[in-house]
């Protein structure tokens, strides 16, 4: 019996595929392809709803202050991660974020019976945030296992390619769907993708079994992680970086809704037009991180992403109009891809390998701390009668600074500014 010819579509995707990541073996592939249609399935779910979170939020009639509380959501989950990473050295990576992500992303089938009830609305989006967080310890421990090191930049570069396709193909579908039938519709409906993402991603084969820990270990105290750090001054450069560049993102971050539905009355149409901008220069940029991570190294990307992101406060500064916001947007797509990719192979090649979950627990609980104080000064500024054009533009200029730092940061590998 001769074997059947692959079709034109699966012909072209295997060309694509050896082009950008080159032969691999046969789980690689499966691995890559598995993670490449959860991302695609992620992205259609990303781009329909935590795309429009704040402006459905601003649209149901919540405050500078509700909004501040959102932002601290999207990093409140942050704070848990000790919690998982103890998880993983008892139980499968995959199953215990499966378990997660399965738990958050069902709230939004919940939407309907919540209404306009902008306090029941943040209740959901609280716990969808806290749970879709939690586990992004385990995920780059996975990250680190199922790809070699050669390969991991063009690799998560090739499978944000497939999920920021999906991303731009429904940002602007999603605009006029939110329009035409409302939140309460097609948050629910899109949560269906969500979960598909989510059972695609539990698919993925090969070692997420949990870390080897000998029997008379403890887990460490937060005495012994503040000394292993301090051995690691790169890390700890790298640490003191992200967490001023994060400043400079958050501390405006409250008010870009209320720019964009307050001062400038936009649609979700229009909205979903930003969103198609920032989607179009992240699909692009993806096609070029991943192979410049494994050329230049993540440093370069990161540096890049950094001042890329300082865009975005100085637009806003200015917007008088839509077409203020677009640099902004097309701006912030760039730093959705490369400060990613950047970011975790960076971190990734910083840290001591053994205590890779130790190190990204303590990133992310200094990222959800400084993701609940920062957030939450934007009211107090804006009770004091600071104008928005000095929350920008102090944002912006924080943002600038961290990527000086990032010249201070010695890579251990040869990949470095």
């Amino acid at each position: 019996m001769s074997t059947p010819r692959p079709s034109i579509v699966t012909a072209m995707l295997h060309r694509v595929e050896h082009r950008m990541l080159g032969p691999m073996n046969a789980e690689l592939r499966y691995n890559v392809w598995t993670e490449t249609v959860a991302g695609m399935l992620y992205g259609l779910f990303w781009a329909t709803s935590i795309g429009f979170f704040p402006v459905i939020l601003r649209n149901m009639g919540a405050s500078s202050d509700h909004l501040s509380v959102y932002v601290v959501f999207q990093s409140l989950g942050l704070i848990f991660t000790p919690i998982s990473a103890a998880l993983f050295q008892r139980y499968r990576i995959i199953k215990i974020s499966t378990m997660f992500w399965y738990v958050g992303r069902s709230m939004l089938l919940l939407v309907p019976f919540v209404g306009s009830n902008v306090t029941l609305f943040m209740v959901l989006i609280g716990i969808f945030w806290i749970c879709e967080l939690v586990p992004a310890p385990g995920y780059v421990r996975l990250l680190e296992r199922l790809y070699p090191d050669n390969l991991r930049g063009r690799i998560m570069g090739f499978v944000r390619i497939g999920m920021t396709a999906a991303i731009l193909m429904m940002t602007p579908i999603a605009g006029w769907l939110l329009d035409s039938f409302g939140y309460t519709i097609i948050l629910p409906a899109i949560a269906i993708c969500g979960l598909a993402a989510n059972y695609t991603f539990g698919k993925l084969a090969g070692n997420d079994a949990p870390a080897v820990v000998h029997p008379t270990h403890e887990r460490p105290t937060f005495r012994q992680v503040m000394t292993e750090l301090g051995r690691n001054r790169p890390f700890v450069i790298f640490l003191i970086m992200n967490t001023i560049f994060g400043c400079g993102t958050l501390i405006g971050a409250p008010l870009y809704a209320v720019v964009q539905v307050s001062r400038l009355q936009l649609t979700y149409t229009e909205v979903g037009y930003l969103g198609t901008l920032q989607s179009v220069t992240w699909l692009m940029g993806n096609f070029v991180w991943g192979g410049m991570i494994d050329r230049r190294g993540p440093l370069f990307v990161l540096l890049i992403s950094i001042l890329a992101a300082a865009l975005m406060p100085f637009s806003f500064m200015y917007a008088t109009s839509f077409w203020w916001l677009v640099p902004a947007f097309i701006a912030q797509g760039l730093v959705l891809g490369g400060f990613d990719l950047g970011f975790t192979n960076t971190a990734i090649a910083l840290a001591d390998r053994s205590k890779l979950e130790t190190y990204f627990a303590a990133l992310h609980v200094v990222a959800g701390v400084r993701g609940i104080i920062i957030p939450l000064l934007t009211p107090i500024l804006m009770v004091a009668q600071v104008d928005e054009f000095y929350i920008f533009a102090a944002g912006g200029v924080m943002v600038l600074f961290s990527a000086l730092l990032v010249y201070r940061i010695r890579m251990p590998l040869a990949a470095q500014v």
